[in-house]
Formats: C-alpha cells, sequence, structure tokens
C-alpha cells in the first residue's frame, strides 16, 4: 500500500529544480530540504545517496559564516545542479516541473 505522507526523489528533485530556477531563494531552500529530510522516505539506495549528499551541500551553506567547509550561493547553485543531473541519470527527467 502506497504511504502518500513519504517523501519520495521526485519531492527533492522539485524544490531542487525550484531554487535552480529561482522560484525559491537559498536560504528557503536550506529550510524546506532540512525540513524534507525529517519526514519518512521511500527511496532506492542511489536515491538515497544523491539526497544525503545534496543534504550535506544545503547544510554547508552559509551566507553569513565564514569557515572552511561553509559555501557561498553560487556553489550551491552548482552543487543542487550536480544532483539534479545525477537525478535525472536515474530517469527522472531534468526538465522544470510545470507551475500549476
Amino acid at each position: 500500500m502506497e504511504n502518500f505522507d513519504e517523501v519520495r526523489a521526485s519531492d527533492f528533485l522539485k524544490l531542487m529544480r525550484g531554487f535552480l530556477t529561482g522560484q525559491i531563494d537559498a536560504r528557503g531552500y536550506q529550510k524546506a530540504y532540512f525540513a524534507l529530510m525529517k519526514r519518512r522516505t521511500n527511496l532506492a539506495m542511489e536515491e538515497f545517496e544523491i539526497i544525503q549528499q545534496a543534504f550535506v551541500d544545503a547544510d554547508d551553506y552559509d551566507p553569513e559564516v565564514r569557515l572552511e567547509y561553509t559555501i557561498e550561493e553560487p556553489e550551491l547553485k552548482k552543487r543542487v545542479a550536480n544532483s539534479v543531473e545525477e537525478l535525472s541519470g536515474l530517469g527522472y527527467t531534468s526538465k522544470p516541473a510545470s507551475s500549476s
């Protein structure tokens, strides 16, 4: 039976695309990504690895604090684009979702 409360790779992909197209800013993306990660997921191992790396990337973003590991928005966008490309390699479309 399908659980509609579960988060799928497509939910993360939609958020990533929203960030890349400017529909959501970097701080909003980070906050929304963290919220998705707190929910129950239904991911294949390959998806999980990409989603987990994207979580680390979102966690590394900090526009105010400069530490050795923090990244700025241009680097975050580059990493998110890479995650979208990797998910596309698993069969997800790389086209932005149409607005409803």
